[in-house]
């Protein structure tokens, strides 16, 4: 049986409170229109008024602001390729990359940015040597010999208005040289929130970005790993990856070792050993021969690498003597054309640890140049030591080189193998170097 008495009281309890919050809100509007009417007595009505249409114009900017704001995507398509599964399905695997693009860089944008309209605009712009890049995936066997990149571009441009695969010109840096002019004309728009970077892989666009190092408004995005001097600027912007869209390593450029090995072989001797394009009878002084002569040690073998930290695999036995100047002007290649490094050994475990946490610039210190100079945020001022050049050369080899296996720059102080692998080529899976830099033959055939 229901119990009115009780009933009534909680219903007069209610009304209690509700009249309670009416007085609240009654008395916030006598207060805000008390302040009004003084700050009206105060500035005057005139003034009073032009404040009010200055409020009502800063409003309805601010409004159109963000019907107009953007974030603009700038993808390198030379060196930041689509995964092959996506380049092989043509047409229909060209919307699909556009279409997980911008979901990607929309999941990114919420992560970072929750204040950005969600109406807001996303400019995509993909810049390539067309027949370059077509030329590349053929080579990779990623597309057939009979067939374009043209419809996957098409698809990709169909997917979305304002998503545009462009072909930039025949020519190395036509790609750099978009990207750098977009990139300069968003940065400076106010209705750019923000510029997702894609081209992990080119040190030249460290000369953009390195002016504007702790910037809020700039992400990057690494698909290979980062080239060294890009890698060096990551820890001052957002990073992130978008592995359903880009290839975690970039394509295999070939054509430019497996020339230069044929060339080497017409002019050795069949019965010759390993032969060098510009070696006399007495080898030349260079980071090589030096390696060779001065580092004998051998590496330990590593069974279970999550009980042993990296840096424990690199040994600390080369001799004391040390070559002030390192030179980079030969590569060792092996019979397949992948290049042969000699393994990074260091003097002692204590000096690598400390350069290796140190902020000191690779290039300028390795190599005697830094192509960003005051630009640079690493420490250049006086050069190091012979001992401490090696020991930090040896610290730049556990980054991924961008080339791959096949590179060729005799000035590269990247890795090129793994320096962590037993001396069978087995490393544990979560290595950061690709498959094809494990299990090289370091068997030295051709010296470039």
């Amino acid at each position: 049986m229901i119990d009115l008495l009780e009933v009534k009281r909680r219903y007069e309890a209610v009304l209690a409170v509700e009249d309670s919050r009416d007085k609240i809100l009654q008395n916030l509007f006598a207060q805000v229109e008390s302040l009004q009417k003084a700050l009206q007595n105060t500035l005057g009505d005139g003034k009073f008024q032009e404040l009010k249409k200055y409020k009502t114009e800063y409003d309805d900017l601010r409004l159109d602001q963000a019907k107009l704001s953007f974030v603009s995507v700038l993808v390198d398509g030379d060196c930041m390729n689509f995964n092959d599964a996506l380049i092989r399905q043509g047409y229909n695997g060209g919307r699909k990359a556009a279409m997980l693009l911008r979901k990607s860089v929309e999941r990114h944008i919420r992560d970072i940015d929750p204040q950005a309209s969600p109406n807001i605009q996303y400019r995509i712009r993909v810049y390539a040597n067309v027949p370059g890049l077509m030329k590349t995936y053929r080579e990779a066997h990623i597309l057939r010999s009979n067939e374009a990149l043209d419809p996957f571009i098409r698809g990709f441009n169909m997917e979305n208005s304002l998503c545009d695969f462009i072909d930039a010109g025949n020519g190395k840096e036509c790609s750099d040289v978009k990207i750098r002019s977009m990139f300069e004309q968003d940065i400076l728009d106010v209705h750019c929130r923000r510029i997702v970077f894609c081209g992990s892989t080119d040190n030249g666009y460290a000369r953009i970005l390195g002016s504007h190092q702790g910037s809020n408004r700039i992400s990057l995005v690494q698909g290979a790993p980062f080239a060294w001097e890009m890698e060096q600027l990551a820890s001052e912007f957002q990073t992130t990856s978008f592995p359903e869209v880009f290839r975690s390593t970039k394509l295999p450029s070939r054509a430019s070792s497996f020339s230069a090995f044929k060339t080497a072989s017409a002019n050795s001797s069949p019965s010759s050993s390993p032969t060098s394009l510009s070696t006399p009878s007495t080898p030349k002084r260079n980071y090589a021969t030096i390696a060779k002569s001065n580092l004998q040690a051998t590496s330990p073998t590593r069974t279970n690498r999550s009980k042993r930290s990296k840096i424990s695999v690199i040994t600390f036995d080369i001799s004391p003597s040390y070559d002030t100047h390192i030179q980079f002007n030969s590569v060792q290649l092996n019979s397949k054309s992948q290049r042969v490094d000699p393994p990074p050994r260091a003097s002692s475990k204590d000096n690598y640890e400390r350069l290796r946490r140190s902020k000191y610039c690779s290039r300028y210190h390795i190599l005697g140049e830094c192509p960003l100079g005051d630009e640079c945020g690493h420490r250049h001022g006086r050069r190091l030591g012979s001992r401490d050049v090696h020991d930090l050369w040896c610290v730049t080899r556990t980054c991924v080189c961008p080339n791959d296996i096949w590179c060729t720059d005799p000035k590269c102080i990247c890795g090129h193998q793994c320096p962590w692998e037993n001396q069978q080529g087995h490393c544990s899976g979560d290595c950061k170097f690709p498959e094809s830099m494990h299990g090289v033959d370091k068997s030295v055939a051709v010296i470039l």
